[in-house]
């Protein structure tokens, strides 16, 4: 399971948002769904961005990370468990990919911290984009189709298909997206990814900050994706990026 959700990493850009290759109809659903979520502006000025990403299946949680990043800077911090049930957290940058692993609050260092940094990257490109992907459509290299009007359970959606040039860590994966004409928000997702592997999703949101962002995802088989304590903040102490023995329950 934590494999499959790792490939969902494909476009996954933090540079300047751009207008992607697109139809007309395509780009002016995107457009029309960021107006919704609060307007590009907003996004883009956001400093602070505190989420989880809690995965169940089988009715038990098999994936529990804390994030914070900040948006402006790059600076982060990843807090979970490792597979030993120890305290893992590391504090990197997202722009440099450069950074340092604690276990326990003890610094490590050789292969073992090189693995958990690289590893803290990968999990921040895949958990962000399950709380951000909507806002990535116009990212560079991203290239959108509308594929017409369709309905799901009696409701109309319209169906813009997302594919990606060269960028991101799996290029190869196709997204069908459906829109709500009514919501103007994307509340359903399905995906072929370049491995192989299919799913959907249904899409909830949460408003923070004036953005809308991915409260939560639930599948036909049962699983869930929760984002938990999703904020856009202000501010955040600086030691939440420098010291190991914090923990983001406590951060206000």
């Amino acid at each position: 399971m934590t494999k499959k959700i790792l490939a969902i990493s494909a476009a996954l850009i933090f540079s300047a948002s751009v207008l992607p290759a697109a139809d007309e109809k395509a780009l002016e659903i995107a457009k029309s769904m960021m107006k919704a979520m609060g307007g590009q502006d907003k996004w883009s000025s956001a400093h602070f961005v505190r989420y989880d990403f809690f995965v169940t299946a089988g009715g038990k949680r098999v994936v529990e990370r804390s994030h914070l990043w900040d948006k402006q800077t790059g600076r982060y911090r990843l807090e979970q468990t490792n597979k030993r049930g120890e305290s893992l957290v590391v504090l990197f940058n997202a722009n440099t990919k450069q950074g340092t692993a604690y276990i326990n609050s003890r610094k490590i260092d050789g292969v073992e911290a090189d693995d958990a940094v690289k590893d803290a990257y990968a999990a921040f490109i895949n958990d962000m984009y399950w709380l951000s992907m909507p806002w990535k459509w116009t990212d560079m290299g991203v290239n959108l189709k509308y594929l017409g009007n369709e309905k799901r359970k009696d409701e109309p959606f319209d169906v813009v298909q997302l594919t990606f040039g060269n960028v991101g860590l799996t290029p190869g994966d196709q997204y069908k997206a459906y829109v709500s004409p009514a919501s103007h928000l994307m509340t359903h997702w399905e995906y072929v990814l370049q491995g192989g592997n299919k799913g959907s999703w249904d899409w909830q949101y949460t408003d923070t900050g004036g953005v809308k962002l991915a409260s939560n995802h639930t599948s036909d088989d049962g699983k869930s994706i929760n984002m938990g304590d999703v904020r856009i903040l202000a501010d955040a102490p600086t030691e939440f990026f420098s010291d190991p023995s914090r923990t983001l329950k406590t951060l206000k």
